[in-house]
């Protein structure tokens, strides 16, 4: 697992650098009432893709990593198309619903990001398949550095007066071909092959194990980004780009977590639970004080370098990015914690912390301030994290009958991340 951990956190340094120089450039050709209709689209689509998944490619790793048999070429061409269909459904609700009449004219162009966006997240999933995580990084990296290119033409063309459609043209361009690779991995390397297994699986089995991860994640969705729907709805474009500058760059905060997430799922799916329990509270421990500590730099900071990178236009992000750092890395610490659930082939009970973590979200919306309402949507944002991450700790000597995480690293996790640093990877 540790090659798989050293090639994945190196992919997510590079996407971060690359990532971060993207974001700059996209804020500084567009301005805040551009980019905020870009994150508009984009988050239409993305959440579109998102609730399509239906925890297919998930359900498909999970039995598959176990050895159960079944017709898996079947199940990997029913839940594509299940998954663009449905991806387009939504994206047609997300479009109707908003009240931009900029985002209705580009209908076409957010639906055909929402299916190509679905497709290439199936994919992205089912690559865990292979616990080397390979082609999962490639795919990331694909993403990222593609946007990226793709930017230099547009700001060739358009100077710093462009507006969102060519981003968004270039982003279904590359949605697409990343689908495409996927289709080609998926050929490649045969996955769709049987397996002789003892036990053999079922498609109702497939289905419950899905909608309940599926059902887990579609609340994570809905606490992820509540915020936005709620801003794009009662606050300007203006005030939309500020926040959506703001969560984009507090995210990179969150790549060392998510990395280690991914690798968790990756190896354990279905496979030995009591080493699953170790390795998931080893890797809480060992990142979730440091996050903290990174991410309070990070905020006593940002006063200077949000108006030194994005310049003066986009110091409104200044407050929510930094409450949204600490956001990120408990979304984070929450994330890694899931996996002792996740991989185990108990996503159900994931249900009960995602439904006790929108109480608060649901008393307080009725009562948020109309004016700086992006600042009051981070706060609400951590207490709904921070109370997620409460109820997850507490599982596990309810839920599960073990030990309750500890927060600090031990002397032994300190020398496994100095092993880790100087470790060259396989």
């Amino acid at each position: 697992m540790s090659s798989a951990i050293h090639k994945t956190l190196l992919t997510t340094v590079l996407m971060t650098m690359i990532g971060f120089v993207s974001s700059v450039a996209t804020a500084r050709i567009l301005g805040p009432q551009e980019r905020g209709l870009l994150s508009a689209a984009l988050m239409i689509g993305t959440l579109s893709a998102s609730i399509a998944q239906l925890g297919l490619a998930n359900a498909y790793v999970y039995f598959y990593g176990a050895g159960r048999s079944f017709n898996y070429l079947r199940l990997l061409v029913m839940s594509l198309l299940a998954v663009a269909c449905v991806a387009i459904l939504f994206g047609l609700g997300g479009i109707y619903l908003s009240d931009k009449p900029r985002l209705s004219e580009s209908w076409i162009w957010i639906l055909l990001f929402s299916a190509g966006t679905g497709a290439q997240l199936y994919f992205l999933s089912l690559s865990q398949l292979k616990s080397g995580l390979s082609f999962y990084n490639k795919i990331r990296f694909g993403q990222v550095c593609g946007n990226a290119l793709l930017l230099i033409p547009i700001f060739y063309i358009y100077q710093l007066h462009a507006s969102f459609e060519p981003v968004l043209w270039a982003q279904v361009s590359v949605a697409f071909a990343l689908a495409g690779a996927g289709m080609m991995w998926a050929r490649r390397h045969h996955v769709w092959d049987a397996i002789n297994g003892h036990s053999p699986a079922t498609i109702g089995g497939f289905l419950r194990y899905g909608l309940h991860q599926h059902g887990s994640n579609i609340l994570s969705l809905i606490l992820l980004n509540f915020d936005k729907i709620i801003l794009i709805n009662r606050g300007s474009m203006e005030e939309y780009g500020y926040y959506a500058m703001a969560f984009t760059t507090s995210r990179l905060i969150g790549a060392l977590q998510d990395s280690l997430s991914v690798a968790l799922f990756a190896r354990f799916a279905g496979k030995d639970i009591e080493e699953l329990s170790i390795k998931v509270k080893s890797a809480f421990r060992m990142t979730f004080v440091p996050m903290l500590m990174l991410a309070g730099l990070g905020a006593a900071l940002s006063p200077w370098l949000v108006v030194w990178v994005y310049g003066n236009k986009f110091a409104p992000m200044v407050l929510p990015f930094a409450i949204l750092l600490f956001e990120c890395v408990i979304s984070g610490a929450n994330g890694t914690l899931a996996q002792r659930f996740t991989a185990a082939g108990l996503p159900g009970l994931l249900l009960i912390r995602q439904f006790m973590s929108l109480i608060p979200v649901l008393i307080a919306m009725p009562f948020l301030p109309a004016e700086n309402i992006y600042i009051s949507l981070a706060l609400l944002m951590l207490l709904a994290s921070s109370m997620r991450l409460v109820v997850t700790l507490i599982m596990f000597p309810l839920s599960l009958k073990e030990s309750m995480p500890i927060l600090l690293p031990t002397k032994q996790d300190i020398n496994t991340i100095l092993k880790l640093r100087f470790r060259s990877p396989n």
